[in-house]
């Protein structure tokens, strides 16, 4: 009897995991979270860690910064 029950508990989990996956995959397509995609955005938190431990980065987030800025400029309609 308490194979049968391991085996309901099993297959119950296996049922919660697979709904998960699938809410999980429904609010990644909506843009709510990021869940399995492979183009997350970086975190900005670690800027200053990353210029310490390789000082040829800020070259780099100086350049996203003005790429991203210059990208909500055209999509507002302002002048660069």
């Amino acid at each position: 009897m308490l194979w049968v029950a391991l085996i309901v508990v099993i297959m119950v989990l296996g049922l919660v995991l697979a709904a998960g996956h699938f809410l999980l995959a429904w609010a990644e397509r909506r843009g709510w979270v990021y869940y399995r995609s492979t183009d997350r955005p970086r975190p900005r938190s670690l800027g200053l860690f990353e210029e310490i431990y390789q000082p040829s980065i800020s070259h780099v987030m100086d350049q996203q910064v003005k790429e991203e800025t210059e990208a909500d400029q055209s999509e507002s309609g302002e002048d660069v």
